[in-house]
């Protein structure tokens, strides 16, 4: 369990930003049931004032069950929207020493609302926090701004930049946030978090949400890939991820305005380690290969044959994107973070058994709620 006390006693206000989401859920957890007595403040999205408790009930249950049904006295949830302007002044945010930024939407898709959601939102944040006394202001972007043509082991300092050629709009969107926010709050003590990609939870696997899980289960389920079986993935637990987060918003000194919130060259994976241990766990003959091919070699009738009946062409739709990531083969450098103190991530395969056991429904309903667009607006 985090410890504030381990870093200061001066008893902080932290405003968070994206706390029903899965990240900024954890989080949000994760800071609650820490053993201080700071304030805590989350933006929510909300017609009306119970409706966001709810929300935020429900996010934070996901992880601590008896935040589900009231949540402590230190928390306060604010109804507004990022991109306003009428919740910049709210008395909530006197005495605010701490933010992250977390807020995003993070779909793949090429919706008009991605830039203004993730770069418009972010400058937002910013703007409220201007004049007041911040010692620490966390702003979280993705460690997949590095573009399509990444050298292997991707590094901090270089990127963003002009030249990466972005897959997604989301993460044009990111590196375009990151870029701006340097710009013009130089003068902040701003620290840029990226995670790499978060997957399930090291104790309660997918239960508190399947994103990008029901990827892997349907690389697993069809048994083909488009890239080299050696090729790695850096996938982290999102419960680790928010602990380092909470580390990086209150350590008293950081060496650096950037890290990689991810599983580095000691936690990655290959796929062919993933295969196997799929094949552990069913209790089969170990298997490490996949077939690999071109992506059109996957039609409709091989998704419905492996996978089972449901909606083959849109799941084809999403996975494509997806595949062109992982092609990529890349790690993303975290000894920075390590350096600071943090723990080493676990490797998924570490705690693949319990996102396997955790996942009750099927792939097609698992990938339908993380492309859900009300739950990509976090």
């Amino acid at each position: 369990m985090f410890r504030l006390s381990k870093f200061t006693s001066r008893v902080p206000t932290v405003f968070l930003t994206g706390v029903t989401g899965f990240l900024g859920g954890a989080l949000l957890a994760c800071l609650l049931d820490a053993p201080f007595d700071g304030q805590i403040v989350g933006l929510v999205r909300a017609d009306d004032q119970e409706l966001a408790e709810e929300r935020v009930r429900r996010s934070a249950g996901r992880f601590v069950p008896r935040f589900a049904a009231r949540l402590p006295r230190n928390l306060t949830v604010l109804r507004g929207d990022l991109l306003a302007r009428d919740w910049h002044d709210a008395p909530e945010l006197d005495g605010v020493t701490h933010v992250v930024h977390l807020a995003a939407n993070t779909s793949f898709g090429n919706q008009r609302g991605i830039r203004k959601t993730n770069v418009e939102g972010a400058l937002s944040v910013a703007q409220a926090m201007q004049g007041r006394r911040i010692e620490r202001y966390v702003h979280t972007g993705t460690a997949t701004i590095c573009g399509a043509f990444p050298p292997h082991v991707v590094h901090e300092d270089n990127y963003p930049s002009e030249s990466a050629t972005h897959l997604v709009a989301y993460t044009r969107s990111k590196a375009d946030a990151e870029r701006l926010l340097t710009e013009r709050y130089a003068d902040r003590p701003l620290v840029v978090a990226r995670p790499s990609i978060v997957v399930g939870h090291t104790q309660l696997g997918c239960k508190p949400s399947g994103s990008i899980f029901w990827v892997l289960r349907a690389v697993e389920a069809l048994r083909f890939i488009t890239w080299d079986p050696h090729n790695r993935i850096d996938v982290v637990p999102v419960d680790w991820a928010a602990s380092a987060l909470t580390h990086l918003l209150f350590a008293p000194r950081l060496k650096h305005t950037r890290y990689h919130v991810s599983a580095g060259t000691g936690s990655s994976i290959r796929w062919k380690e993933l295969a196997a241990e799929y094949a552990r766990l069913a209790g089969e003959p170990a298997r490490d290969h996949y077939e690999v091919g071109k992506f059109s070699q996957l039609t409709p009738h091989r998704v419905t044959k492996a996978v089972g009946k449901g909606h083959a062409r849109h799941l084809l739709h999403a996975l494509e994107l997806y595949y062109r990531f992982c092609s990529l083969d890349l790690v993303f450098d975290n000894r920075r973070l390590l350096k600071e103190g943090v723990p080493p991530p676990p490797r998924f395969t570490d705690y693949m058994r319990v996102c396997l056991e955790s996942s009750t429904s099927s792939i097609y309903e698992q990938m339908r709620i993380d492309l859900e667009p009300a739950l990509t607006l976090a």
